[in-house]
């Protein structure tokens, strides 16, 4: 990549800009300069507020799933019903199921393994 013919040559807005920035820097003497302010008010009691109560609705946000999620107990628990019925009604009676035939000495219990090929 070859420079522009004029790459040395400024324009005259940059030459005025250099020259306006290059007087105000003179004006600055050392002992214009001073350290920043120290930091006021409450900021460092409110940063630790707040993080006091993200730390407390954090944990309320655990206590709550914690209780709400299924602890892995038996999914299959009947529920008992809210009103317990009156004498006059009574609750249908399940379906009869047959019991399971006990297994003949004849046929066995476990089906043996197949030989692979």
């Amino acid at each position: 990549m070859t420079p522009h013919p004029d790459a040395t040559a400024r324009p005259a807005t940059e030459d005025r800009l250099r020259a306006a920035l290059t007087a105000r820097a003179a004006l600055l003497a050392p002992h214009d300069l001073r350290p920043a302010d120290p930091p006021r008010g409450h900021a460092w009691g409110t940063r630790r507020l707040q993080a006091a109560a993200l730390a407390a609705a954090a944990v309320a946000a655990a206590v709550v799933l914690a209780t709400l999620l299924p602890t892995g107990g038996n999914p299959r628990t009947p529920v008992t019903p809210a009103v317990t019925p009156s004498a006059d009604e009574r609750p249908p009676a399940p379906p009869a199921t047959p019991a399971p035939a006990p297994p003949s000495p004849t046929s066995p219990s476990v089906v043996p393994p197949r030989p692979l090929p």
